[in-house]
Formats: C-alpha cells, sequence, structure tokens
C-alpha cells in the first residue's frame, strides 16, 4: 500500500530503531549477570498513558458492531440516511446511521476491474445527488504508469440497500500514479469538483519528476473543474475564473500548486475555506489553508526548508504553510473538517486533523489572517488515515489497520486531571521488586553492551521489559523492533570517589515505553537516600555533583549533571529518517542501542560465560531463531579495549558518540559522516577542510592524516568551551579518547605528507625545557609559554603534555595558571578543564532559556567584539558585516530592521527552521566519486558553482554530477550561542539588533 508515505509500518520500525538510540549506554561494569534459563511473563507494569493531565477528547467507536478491511474514506449522500466507506482494496459499502447496526451493505466492488486494479482513494457524491445520482471515485488501475490514477464517474441505483452500477462507469480525468497520488475528491461550495493529485512517486529522492513547481501538468496540485459540463472533448469544462486559464503552458485545471502528497482535503460548509494535509518529506508535516492560484512551495521548500532551492520555480510566490509540525511530533498529516455540527460545541468552527502514525488529533482556528489557536485534541492509538462528516456535520475518525472500524471524538471525563495511575515513582512502574537494591521484576531482563556512549565519567544497568511473554522482533540487518508496551531503563550512576566503585550514586533511571506505536521518553531522579526516584518534569532538570578526584584540580570536581527534557533528544536523534534511505549509494548509518553488533557479547551465566544473544535466544526473546552463530554475527568493539585493533576502537567511538548526528539529515551541520560501516574516504574527513571553522589551526582539515595537532576533530573533542564535541550530553572531556583518537591520526597514512607544515623546532625546544622541569630562570619559562600559546598548534602541543604528565610539579601548576587564562579562546578552551570548576565561566548550556537573554540589556561594543572574535559564536566564519567576517552567509548590516528582537533570538537559537533557499548547504557527488559541499552560487545546463565554508569556489560540469542531495539543516548549527554566557548572548543579540 502506498498512500502517505513512508509505509506507515515501515515508519513504526524506524521510529523504534532511531529511538532506541537513545539508550546506546554507558560502562556495563555493573550489568547483572543472567543466571538461568527462564523467562517469565511480565505481568506487573504501570506504564500506561502519559503522566500530563489528558486532552480535552477522548474516542470511542461509533458503530462498535461494524468492521471493514482497510477502509480510507467515508462519504456521505445527501437524501439518503446512509454513510458509505470505501475500503483501501476496491469495495465500498453503506450502512444505516445506527449505533447499532450490524451489517455493512456492498454499494461497489472494484477490484475486479478489467482495466486492472490497485487502490480506492478518494469518494464524492455530487451535491446535486437527490435528482442525479452521481457519485465519484478516485482509484488507481495500475502504479507508476502515465494515466494510472483514475477519476470517474458512476450512478447509484436507488435500491435498498442502494447500489452502485459498475457500468454506469464514464472517466472524467486521469493523471499519472506512483508512491503519493493524493486522490481526494470534494465539492466546493461553488458546485464544482476539487481533486488532489500528488508527485507520484517514492519518499526519496524528493520530486525525482520535478513536477511539485511545474503547472504544465497535473501533478502536485488541487485540480478545479465543473464536472457539470464538457469542452473540447474533456469530460469536463474548465471554471473561467481559474487563476491558471490562458497562460501559455499551464494547465488550466489547477486551482493550486506545490503540494507533496495532499492527503484528504475539505471544505468548511460555512465559509467555503479549502483545507488540506500535506504530508511532509523528512521534517516537517503541514496543514494548508488553500488559496486560488497558491503555490505552496513543494520540492522548492518543505514548508518552510529548503529542498530544491535553485529549483525552477512556479509562477506564482510561495506561500508559507498554514500549520508545520516537526517530526518529532507527526509523521504523516491526515487531514479533517471544520467541525459545524451540535454534539461537541466547545468545537464548532475548529479544523480538525491528526496524524497517522501517532495518532494525535489536533485542533485549530483561523481567523481568515492567521492561527488564532492551536491545540493537541487527543491522543489515541488510531491508525487515521481519514475523517468523515455526515450531513448534519458530525465528525468520524476512520481507524485504516489497528481497529478497522469508525470512531468519533467525545469529552474525555479525565482532561482536568493528570493521570494519577501513571507512576510517578520508579518503583511503582512495574520494573523492579526492590528499587533500593535495583532488583529487576519477574519477566525483566538484565542487558548490556560492548560499546558505550562517554558520558561524563557515568555508568549505568539496562533493562528490557517485554509485556507477557511477547517477543522481539530481529531484522537481517541487526536492528530490534520490539513489541507494544515494551519498556526499556537505563539507570546511570556516578562515583562520588574517582576510582572507587562502591562510591557509585544513581542520579537518573530513563525509561522508554512504547505504546500506541510511539516511544514516549521519561526520566525518574534518584533520591538522596537512594531507595526510589521520583518522576522529572517535562522541561529536564541539572544536578550539581561534587565528585572527589586526585586527578582533578584541588581534588575536588564540580559536575553539572544534565537530565534531560523529553524534547531534548530530537536534536541529534531524527526518530523520522529512514533506516534504508541511500545517500550516494550507501545506506545511512545504523543507530545505537539494541543492536545485534551491541549485544553480541558474553555474559556470566552459570559460573561460566555465555554469549547473550544465545541467552536471549534460550530465553524465547525473540519471534525467530538467529540467522546465524554468535561468532559469525557482527560484534562492536569496546573503544577503551586497548588489545583490540586502533582502527575499530576509533571507528567504534565515532559511530557511538558521533554518527547519530553525523549523518545524512540527522542534524550535524558539517556535511561529514562517521558511521563505522564506511570507508575512511567516503566518511568526507580526510583532508577536508572544515566546515565550521578551523579554530586558528594552520593548514586545519577535519582529519589530517599523520598530524593530529592539524585535524579539527581531535582538538574539538580535546576542549571545553565553543565548538566542543560531542555537542551534546557531554561537559567533560574524554581524556582517553583525546588519546586515542589522536594517535589513530598519526598513524594514518599520509601520502602527502611533504605539503604538511614543517615541525617547529622552536616550539619543540620550549617543550622539552618545560618538561625538563630544570628550575631555569621563570624569564625563560615565561618565553616558552608565550611562543607555545601563540598559536593553537602549540597550546595543543602543549596540553598534551599536561595529559601526558610530563610536566609537573611548580612548572606545570604555572602552565595552568597562564594558559587557562589565556586571552585567546581557541587556547584557553583546551586547558579549561585544569582548572577548578569555581573558576570556570558559566555558559549557557544545552537547555538555552531564551527569556534569561532577553531580560539583559546588551552592550553594543562587546556584542561586535563577540561577533569578530569570539569562537563560541563562529559568526564570522559564515557572515560578513561591516569590515569582519565572510561573505558567505545572508548579509546582517540591516537584519535588526528584518526582525523584532525576540524573533532575531529565535533565529539564531533555531536555524533551521527557516532557511532562505539560497543559503541551503548541497552535497554534490560526481561520476567520478568526488564529493563537494557547499552553497549553490550558480546553476546552469552547463555547470554547477559551488561555494564550500571557506568561500572556495568549484565549477563541476553538469555532465559529471550523478547526484545533488541538499542538507535539511542550516549550514549554522544549532545550539550557537551553548557556549557564551548569558550577558555574552545578550551583548551579541543587541549588536545585530542594532544594525537597521
Amino acid at each position: 500500500m502506498r498512500l502517505c508515505e513512508p509505509s506507515r509500518g515501515v515508519v513504526r520500525v524506524f521510529v523504534t530503531f532511531m529511538v532506541l538510540s537513545l539508550f546506546a549506554g554507558l560502562d556495563d561494569s555493573f550489568a547483572a549477570a543472567p543466571t538461568k534459563n527462564e523467562r517469565a511473563p511480565w505481568t506487573v507494569s504501570r506504564m500506561v498513558g502519559t503522566p500530563e493531565p489528558p486532552p480535552p477528547y477522548a474516542t470511542e467507536l461509533a458503530f462498535p458492531r461494524l468492521k471493514f478491511e482497510a477502509p480510507i474514506v467515508m462519504g456521505v449522500a445527501k437524501g439518503i440516511d446512509r454513510l458509505f466507506v470505501g475500503e483501501y482494496g476496491g469495495k465500498v459499502y453503506s450502512f444505516p446511521k445506527d449505533p447499532k447496526q450490524a451489517k455493512a451493505d456492498l454499494a461497489i466492488d472494484l477490484s475486479k476491474r478489467p482495466q486492472g486494479f490497485e487502490a480506492i482513494y478518494g469518494l464524492a457524491f455530487h451535491p446535486r445527488f437527490e435528482t442525479n445520482h452521481f457519485v465519484y471515485l478516485c482509484y488507481i488501475t495500475k502504479n507508476d504508469i502515465p494515466e494510472g490514477t483514475r477519476v470517474s464517474r458512476f450512478t447509484m441505483e436507488m435500491t435498498d440497500p442502494p447500489r452502485i452500477n459498475p457500468e454506469s462507469e464514464k472517466v472524467i480525468i486521469t493523471f499519472p500514479s506512483g508512491g503519493h497520488n493524493g486522490g481526494c475528491l470534494a465539492f466546493g461550495l461553488d458546485g464544482f469538483l476539487y481533486i488532489s493529485t500528488g508527485d507520484a512517486e517514492v519518499p526519496s529522492p524528493p520530486d525525482p519528476r520535478d513536477t511539485g513547481q511545474d503547472i504544465s501538468d497535473l501533478l502536485s496540485s488541487i485540480l478545479r473543474i465543473d464536472v457539470d459540463h464538457e469542452e473540447k472533448g474533456r469530460g469536463y469544462r474548465i471554471p473561467a475564473d481559474n487563476p491558471f486559464v490562458g497562460l501559455a503552458g499551464a494547465r488550466p485545471e489547477i486551482w493550486a500548486y506545490g503540494f507533496r502528497n495532499p492527503w484528504r482535503m475539505s471544505f468548511d460548509r460555512l465559509n467555503g475555506d479549502l483545507w488540506v494535509g500535506d504530508v511532509g518529506w523528512e521534517l516537517w508535516e503541514l496543514v494548508d489553508r488553500v488559496e486560488r492560484g497558491g503555490n505552496y512551495g513543494w520540492s522548492v521548500v518543505e514548508g518552510r526548508q529548503p529542498v530544491h532551492p535553485e529549483g525552477r520555480r512556479g509562477p506564482t510566490p510561495i506561500l508559507p504553510p498554514t500549520y508545520e509540525h516537526p517530526h518529532s511530533e507527526a509523521a504523516s498529516i491526515t487531514g479533517g473538517y471544520v467541525y459545524r455540527g451540535s454534539r461537541l460545541p466547545d468545537l464548532v468552527g475548529e479544523y480538525v486533523y491528526g496524524d497517522y502514525q501517532s495518532g494525535k488529533v489536533w485542533g485549530l482556528r483561523h481567523d481568515g489572517k492567521k492561527v488564532t489557536s492551536h491545540r493537541v485534541l487527543a491522543e489515541t492509538s488510531l491508525a487515521l488515515v481519514a475523517f468523515g462528516e455526515d450531513a448534519a456535520g458530525e465528525l468520524y475518525l476512520i481507524d485504516y489497520e489497528r481497529s478497522k472500524q469508525i470512531h468519533r471524538l467525545v469529552p474525555n471525563s479525565a482532561s482536568s486531571r493528570s493521570n494519577q495511575e501513571f507512576p510517578r515513582l520508579l518503583s511503582q512502574t512495574g520494573l523492579f521488586t526492590s528499587t533500593r537494591d535495583h532488583t529487576p521484576s519477574s519477566g525483566v531482563v538484565p542487558y548490556s553492551i560492548n560499546a558505550a556512549l562517554w558520558s561524563d565519567h557515568a555508568t549505568a544497568e539496562r533493562l528490557v521489559a517485554l509485556p507477557g511473554t511477547s517477543r522481539i522482533e530481529s531484522t537481517e540487518n541487526g536492528i530490534w523492533q520490539l513489541p507494544e508496551g515494551a519498556v526499556l531503563a537505563r539507570t546511570v550512576a556516578m562515583e562520588m570517589e574517582r576510582g572507587n566503585a562502591t562510591s557509585r550514586k544513581r542520579i537518573e533511571t530513563q525509561v522508554l515505553h512504547l505504546e500506541a506505536g510511539s516511544w514516549r521518553p521519561y526520566t525518574y531522579t534518584w533520591n538522596d537516600d537512594q531507595i526510589d526516584a521520583t518522576l522529572a518534569p517535562p522541561e529536564g532538570d541539572s544536578k550539581v555533583l561534587s565528585i572527589r578526584d586526585t586527578e582533578a584540580p584541588g581534588g575536588l570536581r564540580r559536575q553539572t549533571y544534565r537530565i534531560h527534557s523529553r524534547a531534548e533528544c530530537v536534536l541529534c536523534h531524527n526518530p523520522w529518517a529512514e533506516k534504508k534511505t541511500t545517500i550516494f549509494g550507501r545506506q545511512s548509518a545504523s543507530p545505537l542501542g539494541l543492536t545485534t553488533a551491541q549485544l553480541n557479547r558474553d555474559t556470566a551465566h552459570n559460573g561460566g560465560d555465555l554469549n547473550q544473544l544465545t541467552w536471549f535466544e534460550q530465553l524465547g526473546l525473540f519471534s525467530k531463531p538467529l540467522s546465524a552463530k554468535p561468532e559469525a554475527l557482527t560484534r562492536a568493539t569496546d573503544p577503551y579495549d586497548e588489545s583490540a585493533d586502533l582502527n575499530l576502537r576509533a571507528r567504534t567511538y565515532l559511530q557511538v558518540n558521533c554518527s547519530h548526528c553525523h549523518q545524512h539529515n540527522a542534524g550535524g551541520a558539517a556535511t561529514i559522516w562517521l558511521s563505522d560501516d564506511l570507508t575512511l574516504e567516503k566518511m568526507q574527513v580526510l583532508g577536508i577542510k572544515p566546515a565550521q571553522g578551523t579554530f586558528g589551526i594552520t593548514d586545519a582539515c577535519v582529519i589530517r592524516p599523520g598530524d593530529p595537532a592539524g585535524s579539527v576533530l581531535q582538538y574539538r573533542v580535546a576542549k571545553l568551551g565553543g565548538g566542543r564535541m560531542p555537542r551534546v550530553g557531554s561537559n567533560v572531556v574524554d581524556e582517553r579518547a583525546v588519546a586515542m583518537i589522536g594517535e589513530w591520526i598519526r598513524r594514518m597514512p599520509h601520502p602527502k605528507a611533504n605539503e604538511y607544515p614543517a615541525p617547529d623546532s622552536t616550539e619543540a625546544q620550549a617543550l622539552n625545557r618545560l618538561e625538563s622541569n630544570d628550575n631555569r630562570e621563570a624569564a625563560q619559562r615565561l618565553a616558552d609559554l608565550k611562543l607555545l600559546t601563540s598559536s593553537t598548534r602549540g597550546a595543543f602541543a602543549l596540553m598534551q603534555r599536561l595529559d601526558g604528565k610530563t610536566i609537573s610539579g611548580p612548572t606545570r601548576r604555572e602552565v595552568i595558571a597562564m594558559a587557562a587564562n589565556h586571552p585567546v579562546a581557541e587556547v584557553r578552551d583546551l586547558f579549561e578543564r585544569f582548572v577548578p570548576d569555581s573558576e570556570r565561566v558559566v555558559r549557557l548550556g544545552e537547555a538555552i532559556d531564551p527569556q534569561m537573554i532577553l531580560k539583559k540589556t546588551g552592550d553594543v561594543g562587546r556584542g561586535r567584539e563577540i561577533f569578530r572574535n569570539h569562537t563560541g559564536a563562529q559568526c564570522k566564519s559564515c557572515h560578513r558585516l561591516e569590515d569582519s567576517g565572510e561573505p558567505l552567509g545572508p548579509d546582517l548590516n540591516h537584519i535588526g530592521k528584518k526582525y523584532p528582537r525576540a524573533d532575531l533570538l529565535a533565529e539564531i537559537l533555531q536555524p533551521s527552521k527557516s532557511i532562505d533557499p539560497k543559503f541551503a548547504t548541497y552535497v554534490i557527488a560526481t561520476k567520478s566519486g568526488q564529493v563537494y559541499t557547499g552553497l549553490v552560487s550558480e546553476r546552469n545546463d552547463r555547470e554547477v558553482v559551488l561555494k564550500d565554508a571557506q568561500n572556495k569556489v568549484t565549477r563541476l560540469a553538469a555532465n559529471e554530477i550523478e547526484q545533488s542531495a541538499p542538507q535539511v539543516r542550516s549550514m549554522m548549527p544549532e545550539l550557537l550561542l551553548r557556549d557564551l554566557t548569558a550577558q555574552q548572548a545578550a551583548d551579541l543579540l543587541d549588536y545585530l539588533f542594532s544594525l537597521k
């Protein structure tokens, strides 16, 4: 079935896969060991619903005794007190509008049509049905053919029950069929038939027919035709006031265009407004109040997000969506109706629509110019494929594949109070028999993984709980799908005395609960007495830990631990990215966490060792046997195992800590791919100039083989402050990883070593003198320190000596005191970790509160200096302003005139929400295998001209380009202000706001 792609079942699998990456764990040093080959059913789960107050409406079965096979559309005919339901497979039924009705009567079966049949999509009755008995069906005869989508008129025989005469068919109009067919039919208040059409293609690549802005065909449009008259051999007439009548080359049937897959449209029966739900591509789901001649952007944009910014455009301006949902909220929008019934008076005048994947139902009000209110109306478990409306304006919800029945909204009696049954304490979840002792309940299974995510010295215990005796589906690519009601738990702990395992203190237990096809995250924060944990607020929290550590300055490390909000994971973990989407001939990187490679390891079992996968199989956790013995299956390498291959260790570290952002469309602004299934050459890091700044490193590359000090990847892992990586979830440098990655880069062959900068002998001599600690006079030490910290390369070499403890005693303290107070941030940030926490800068961090910045009065002069010189902001890397910066991004000289102060801050904090199409980043692959990244400054039939982050211009012959893919993330990075203080952010904001 190809309705509103991606395929519904596939989307749920992908959501499962990507969301599991949240649990790519930490250190498994105290994971519980399996002891016996028995699996009891887990029957004590208390994880139901959500802790917040329920929405104002719930759903109930409107016709409890009626069930259909893949119902997809509903209609109502004037003069007949019946409802009509069309099934995807070709049958249309009718039944009286009686809640007790037990049988639906077959009206027509198209499945045996001699011309072929694939699916029904649309159903509509003529406004004068009472006199002409005309019914219109949109159906697919065969996919991927020029006339595969057909809109036909049939005549209904007014028998009891009524029948649609299959021999009465008159084909009205046809258009190409494909993955996105649209296919919705609706009569407007003007009496004309409106037809939605999609781009007739599969999910990716986007719009390969280049039809979205092409009004010379019927695709990606809303058509408007007069079915009561015929002209010029057509089965219809073109209304004279259609917007493109008389425009050369245009199909005059088009009313509006630029839709990807307009899935369900309707007219407000009171004022005639046309509403459409348009299924998005990778980031946004769209709702449009459609205007005459409106251009809704596909595939130049997806909502406001650039897709093909340099592509051709239609004859009218691109309009923004009326409302857009990020893919963290919705995956496949389903258009609904403006409610005009009487049963639910609070809903009158509200546009009600939903999402197929999540089952959510929203309500939206619009005053003709703007949205005046928006709210969640209901949380359902329905595969919400369509809404229906009866003659009285009452609303129905159609569930395609779960119940396969018709539902309706009803007031939710619990909406005024929170779900009191939802566990507010970890001990109430049903996961533990003893929370204090962390003893799992019967049927809850502990597990451990091979490669742990770095999380600032924290460790973790993990559990998986499957309801009853349900099982895990394992796919051939080694990623697992869990059953409805499954729970994953990860309890994170920290040693309060570094190196003393008995000092571990539990901080949080993260829980993922699979309900209604979606994973819902919650966090329980452990109480000081370590007996139980309390549900954290949705916005998250932070805890300041005081840790005794002989390696820390002063022997005490004050560490801020972030309890992430329920929405923060979306920054890096894009749950809607398709697992099998290809980019330049390869599959996108596998998610982390509960995968075959991660769980393929030996664990203690009955006095010996047993492979964890084998144990899971013996417990009956898998729905089918393993495809091979564990030794033949993939296994992740522990990055901290010094006996393992260095290349595997480094690649696994990048896979676990970095690849979830640095893969196609996953959030990383730099166009590099860090998945361990790629060759080094395909990672786009070797010898590649960094897109987000060099940090003062001469001749810098992302990775410069044989030269760690010239590799920005190594530098960013080693520092704190602006540009630190991993960007989210860590505030402590992983010293072992810094050393490992440095050695990995050092051993890489570098065929162009003669082009590298020659070693600075004076720096080497200075380092030797400092290491010898030979009590040279203070003037010499000061001169050596000034020399080494005059460049990022020298400072990086000095930092490595501190890590290796080859500089010690008073000299070490002198180095730290000078370097940590250095005026240049690129140098200072390398040494901040060596100073006491109380002396460090308090930065905004990951959870930025805009009001904290907006309440402060900024200093324009200081803001100008931050723009020009602060590496945390990195503004001048892409923007030229006055006499400073690079002319890569948009001109900022009048930016304060364009946006109010609060809106300007929002643009900085959410750079990917709205991107000027001229500044979308492209990745272009040539037939010779080369890959280039940058902004498209020029495109014609002969060549494409790219400008990269260093303003280097590359000209590529058009006939040599194999693939061109836009990035759906802005080149401007997320969390741009995280490494500034609130005052610095206010200074920068007010400087930009002053530019009018």
